[in-house]
């Protein structure tokens, strides 16, 4: 995803920072978790019960989706807005534009465990498939994927941290794309190491394919900006996806009005 320019240069110093939502100009407040929760599936096994406390603290890794980290800002307005233990809570991102599985391996002790989180969020998988489309698809590579996938949730439980693996989302809104179709050996890897590993796993992926049932038929780009990087709804996907596994139940997000800022 090098080759986006600009905006993914500034997404990149971006990263490993603390986001507040306060760095758009021009943001609006609007109930868009309203016009999203229909259009995803309902959640499979949501935990009853809120999975974060007063004094966590969550730390994301991830490449350039999570390094703009606009999913992360709906997922603490809504925290905020509906447990005022957690209105003072900011999620860390760990993101960097490029990155694959391997460089998160690589990166893992100084950007998440040196940050002591009690809970990381791992989005990862992207560019795994993307930056490798002019190759044909290799076994070797996807198990390298579901490898470093393991080594992560190791670390991390080594150290203490709960794990919540996030599916890769998309590539180009179109479920019959090459990119697409490769992103499902991906999401079934991370899914088997989180049954494996007893660690909560959000299938982004299957959101974003229900939600694209649902897509106008004159919209090219409804969910994301370049097929890969998100518009509010996809964030707000990817949002609704960590808020379920957090213990938010959909009737509070729902109702929560957040700022959304213009995309970048």
């Amino acid at each position: 995803m090098k080759e986006f320019g600009i905006r993914v240069l500034i997404a990149s110093a971006l990263a490993v920072t603390v986001y507040s939502g306060k760095l758009n100009a021009s943001p609006a407040t609007e109930r868009l978790f309203e016009q999203v929760l229909p259009l995803v599936p309902p959640a499979a096994s949501a935990p009853q019960e809120l999975q974060v406390v007063a004094g966590d603290r969550i730390v994301a890794i991830g490449d350039s989706i999570t390094a703009e980290g606009s999913y992360l800002r709906y997922v603490e307005q809504v925290l905020a807005a509906n447990y005022s233990a957690l209105r003072n809570l900011r999620i860390v991102s760990a993101g960097m534009s490029g990155y694959r599985s391997e460089n998160l391996v690589s990166r893992f002790e100084i950007d998440v465990i040196a940050r002591k989180p009690t809970i990381v969020l791992i989005s990862i998988g992207i560019n795994d498939v993307f930056l490798r489309l002019n190759e044909p698809h290799n076994a070797e590579v996807l198990l390298a994927y579901r490898e470093n996938i393991t080594k992560l949730v190791e670390m991390a439980q080594r150290a203490g941290i709960h794990v919540i693996l996030l599916a890769p989302t998309i590539i180009q809104e179109d479920p019959k794309a090459e990119g697409n179709l490769r992103l499902a050996s991906y999401a079934l890897a991370m899914g088997m190491v989180a049954y494996s590993h007893k660690c909560q796993f959000v299938n982004l992926r299957m959101m974003f394919l229900r939600a694209l049932e649902n897509r106008p038929a004159e919209t090219k780009r409804w969910l994301t900006m370049d097929g890969v990087h998100m518009k509010p709804l996809g964030s707000a996907i990817m949002a609704v996806g960590v808020l379920r596994a957090l213990g938010v139940p959909d009737a509070k997000t729902a109702a929560t009005e957040i700022v959304v800022s213009p995309p970048k």
